[in-house]
């Protein structure tokens, strides 16, 4: 039997003299034992701790908080059940980050492959979905010598139509291209 499952041990005289009605019925005040509720054998102290933070906010019938420490919570009267609720949000989310940099760091220094892999996991799921984009990207080099390509393209040779006037050649003043020329600027 776990420690969660004991009863209170029963007086051994019973309830106190003074508690119990004078008329004969039994008392409302719990002297009887009380069992505890059941916990599965798997579950974990954070996973008890979270129930219970869930509990509080509801027994406490607060729907919506300011975020812990913010100038809307510190304006807040110290006895408002959303200063609590907040306290305890604040509380839990720490209690969540600790557990999860202890457990990480466990994983560190029990299997370092696999810690590396959890810890990357995002960004190669990332990169995975960014791949294709990525590969359609042209390089700083691909765009420098298209960019260098459009400046230094190879010059342009003149050739005259039969039938248009003469082309002036460029460099050349009173010198022109006619048609049946072989030689070209």
């Amino acid at each position: 039997m776990s420690t969660l499952e004991r009863t209170n041990a029963p007086a051994a005289t019973g309830a106190n003299v003074g508690d119990q009605p004078r008329d004969g019925s039994t008392t409302t005040v719990p002297n009887t034992p009380r069992r505890l509720r059941a916990v599965p054998e798997n579950v974990t102290a954070g996973e008890i701790t979270a129930l219970r933070a869930e509990m509080q906010v509801t027994a406490l019938r607060v729907d919506d908080w300011p975020a812990y420490g913010s100038p809307a919570w510190l304006q807040l009267d110290p006895k408002d059940p959303r200063v609590y609720t907040a306290t305890l949000e604040a509380a839990e989310l720490y209690r969540r980050g600790e557990a999860e940099r202890q457990r990480l760091e466990d994983l560190a220094d029990s299997d370092p492959v696999a810690w590396w892999r959890e810890i990357t996991a995002d960004a190669n799921a990332y990169a995975a979905r960014q791949g294709h984009a990525i590969a359609r990207m042209r390089t700083a080099a691909e765009i420098r010598v298209a960019r260098d390509n459009a400046n230094n393209r190879p010059p342009h040779q003149l050739r005259a139509t039969p039938g248009w006037p003469p082309i002036a050649i460029p460099g050349q003043p009173g010198r022109y291209l006619t048609p049946g020329q072989e030689k070209s600027a």
